[in-house]
This record gives structure tokens, sequence and C-alpha cells, in this order.
């Protein structure tokens, strides 16, 4: 029986109370929970009273499998624990390990056995066996565009520093650059950017193009791989999850997926 160690309590979190509850996901039960906000842990505790109360968000002593729902930099404050602890790492913020260059180093310098034990969720994209695969015989380039509705990137800091003025009618590139620099700037909206570049040419090489897009309701994902063994492009248009419009569904049930996999 796995015991599961949850940080977060939003959308993702939420659909992995849920998949436990009604055993989607295997042989597990949720040993312990945490979110930064106390009034939604009470909330959640009242409903599931079984649940541990994590005191602060390294309290995952009693758990197996510890999965990060928040944000990028709870994933580098915990990653020292996970490790020492040997517990099973399930990071939904992706990002983190390209955007802080100290974790970066920590993850790619890890042990053989202990890197097992983080399992990167494939989120809102696929084709990770065939790009994993190719990858041994030298990719050449490596490239995600992201469109996504308009909807999603108001209030988005990076647009107005940028005095970037998004259209109603037509689509408006809002970013081109690497995969470190858009998961830094869009740190939400774009782990699969992160996810894609742990898998291919890094951070730096990995490039991104992010459009906002008025005329689309669904999240769209297109992956551009050359290599010496072929080129391929994988294109993925998801439903936006029915709380989050920034998360995709799929990216839920990726982690729910993982948690299978353990």
């Amino acid at each position: 029986m796995k015991k599961i160690g949850l940080i977060g309590l939003g959308y993702i979190g939420t659909t992995i109370i849920e998949a436990v509850t009604d055993e989607t996901i295997e042989d597990a039960i949720i040993q312990a929970v945490y979110d930064i906000d106390e009034e939604r842990m009470k909330e959640v505790h009242g409903e599931f009273p079984e649940f541990r109360l994590m005191e602060d968000q390294t309290d995952f002593h009693d758990c197996d499998v510890v999965i990060e729902c928040a944000i990028q930099e709870v994933v580098a404050q915990i990653f020292d624990s996970i490790v020492q602890d040997e517990k099973y790492f399930i990071p939904m913020s992706v990002g983190a390990f390209i955007t802080i260059d100290s974790l970066y180093s920590k993850y790619q310098t890890l042990d053989k056995m202990k890197k097992k034990r983080i399992l990167l969720p494939s989120g809102a994209i696929g084709g990770f066996d065939c790009i994993e695969t190719v990858k041994a015989e030298r990719i050449q380039s490596a490239k995600l565009k992201t469109r996504k509705p308009k909807r999603v990137f108001r209030n988005s800091s990076y647009i107005e520093e940028n005095e970037i003025k998004l259209s109603d009618a037509t689509p408006t590139i809002i970013f081109t650059g690497n995969a470190k620099q858009a998961a830094t700037h869009f740190p939400k909206s774009v782990n699969v950017a992160a996810r894609l570049a742990l898998s291919t040419l890094g951070p730096e090489n990995t490039l991104v193009e992010i459009i906002a897009d008025p005329t689309v309701s669904q999240n769209i994902h297109t992956i551009e791989i050359e290599s010496d063994v072929g080129k391929y492009t994988f294109n993925f248009e998801n439903n936006p999850s029915p709380i989050n419009p920034k998360t995709s569904w799929l990216a839920a049930l990726s982690a729910i997926n993982t948690i299978n996999q353990i």
C-alpha cells in the first residue's frame, strides 16, 4: 500500500485525492497533506479526517511517495529531504529543475538509483518514449510551440512588463526564447517546456514559442524534434481543467498515471 504525502491542495491535488478515493490510483492511501492555505487544509481535513495534516512541507516522514502540486520554489525547498529520506518524488512544477540552477545541478549529478525515484510526469504532453529513444543518436533541435486561450495570460507580469498588447481577434506571439526563460517568465503555465528540455537538449538549447490565441479554447502544444534518426512532430490539443484554465486536464491525469507506475 503506497502512502502518499500531498503538497498543494488545488485542482491537481484535489484530483489525486479523488483518484485515491475511487481507487483509480491502485493500492494507495493519502497519508498526509499540506497547503500554505491553512483554511484549505482544514477544509480537506474536515472531509477526510483520516488525513494527517503536515506541520510543514517537509513533514513527510511517514510517506512513501511525495507529490508536489504547488509552486517551483517548493520543489527546491523539499528536494534535499526527499533524496535523504529516499522517498519517491513526483513534482508537478517541473520548471523548478531548469529555472533554479542549484536544483538543476543536484538533479543532473544525482546518483543513478536515487534519480530513478524522481518521477517526472509527462504533464500536458507526451511522446517521451520516442524522444528519449532517439536522444541516444543525437537530437539536433528541439522546439515547443504552446498556444493557449488569451484569457490564460491575463494579469501576466511578463506581458505587463513588456507592454505586449493582446489582440481580441488574432493570435499574438508573446514569447520566443529557450525553455529556461519560458519556465521563469511563465512558471505556472509552461512546465511542459521544462519537461521537454530535461529529455532533450537542456534548458538553454530547447526552444520555446508561446502564443496567446483568442480563437482557441484548448491548450495546444506542438513538439518538433530533429535528430539523426529522423524528424518528429507531436501535437497535443488539451482541454483545460474545469477549475483552472491555466492547467491542462491531461496534466492531472499524468500525475495519476505516474503514481500507478510505482
